[in-house]
């Protein structure tokens, strides 16, 4: 949809919304989607004590290119409206939330109307296939002074404000730290890239992602950060399960380990993250939980990786000589990933998308 006619159907307030106030969510839902587990949490299913309403949300509309599974969720969950098009949510709901990990390379194109009519958008990870997408959505969000955030759940983790506490960016040295890369870097390898990013503060110069297939488990990820006082260093990321641990990481100089037990994640991986989630949507712009230029390195970071990976045999790219133009594409053909179908019906309504990544 045109940015004008985006903008003709902003709602009439954008009043901030105030705690207390249940926020109508609208949910673009695709494959591998977090909300499987987050939309208990947020809807609460009657009379199960395992999952109690846990939020000042509600998904009450929601839309899929695969109407069985948008409807499917709106059975489970309690959604009161499966709608027919993506952008028919504009003006029936406060915010949007875009869940599709494996149709990132639309992602831009999927936020584009709510980002201009004024309604506040988070994307779970990775948000973006492309550095000139990234800087799209960016764009548009500015434009429009509407919050927009892509993260990780793992960013939000008690863990990562400890580590963050007991290791300021000026003081580290260096870091390894063990990341789950089953089933592959692009949904899940993605959390220990995003996690680093966050306990070090960012200040990347490049990165090498040596791994014989992105889409198991195995690798490692190298990436030099610049000087913050003591000099650049390294920290490496290794993408595999250590004692059924989702991170488990180790600062150059600090005696503490950071776990986390893979067995409690509604309490302490959904909710911090929904919790951040909601605060950006009922605050607005001063809540967005990150800055635009740090979103923008994460997401090179991100995708610099998979181009050592996919084009430079794993070795370094720099961060700042990232061809904005090349794509990593869409993960289709592997296992738990879309199918050739999926992104035929993606490609027939919002066209076709260029990518690295070719079909399995």
């Amino acid at each position: 949809m045109p940015e004008q006619l985006a903008a003709s159907r902003r709602r009439p307030s954008q009043k901030k919304r105030e705690p207390g106030d249940t926020l109508k969510v609208g949910l673009i839902l695709g494959d591998w989607a977090h909300s499987s587990g987050w939309g208990p949490m947020i809807n609460g299913i009657e009379g199960d004590k395992q999952y109690p309403k846990r939020t000042g949300m509600i998904y009450s509309h929601v839309w899929s290119i695969d109407r069985e599974m948008s409807e499917a969720f709106a059975k489970n969950c309690g959604v009161e409206k499966v709608v027919r098009q993506f952008d028919d949510m504009i003006g029936k709901v406060d915010a949007v939330v875009i869940d599709t990990v494996m149709q990132t390379p639309w992602v831009y194109k999927l936020a584009e109307p709510y980002l201009a009519s004024g309604t506040p958008v988070f994307s779970d990870r990775p948000g973006s296939d492309a550095v000139w997408k990234t800087k799209k959505l960016i764009d548009l969000a500015k434009k429009h002074n509407t919050p927009f955030w892509s993260g990780s759940s793992l960013e939000r983790m008690y863990q990562c404000l400890q580590a963050q506490e007991n290791n300021p960016p000026e003081r580290i040295t260096g870091y390894e730290t063990w990341s789950q890369g089953t089933p592959g870097f692009y949904s899940h390898g993605l959390h220990g890239c995003w996690w680093t990013h966050k306990v070090t503060g960012g200040g990347i110069e490049a990165v090498s992602y040596k791994v014989k297939d992105w889409a198991k488990d195995g690798g490692e990820m190298y990436t030099i950060h610049k000087d913050r006082g003591n000099g650049p260093y390294m920290g490496i990321v290794h993408h595999r399960k250590r004692d059924n641990c989702l991170i488990w990481t180790k600062f150059e100089g600090n005696e503490m380990i950071y776990r986390y037990d893979t067995g409690h994640w509604q309490n302490f991986v959904y909710l911090p993250l929904l919790l951040a989630v909601q605060d950006m949507f009922y605050l607005g712009m001063e809540a967005v939980p990150e800055s635009y230029d740090s979103f923008l390195e994460k997401s090179k970071y991100f995708i610099s990786a998979f181009r050592s990976h996919l084009c430079e045999d794993g070795d370094f790219v720099q961060l700042d000589e990232l061809d904005e133009d090349w794509a990593i594409g869409c993960p289709w053909g592997h296992n738990h990933m879309c199918s050739k179908e999926v992104i035929d019906a993606y490609t027939k309504l919002l066209g076709s998308e260029k990518g690295e990544l070719k079909p399995s």
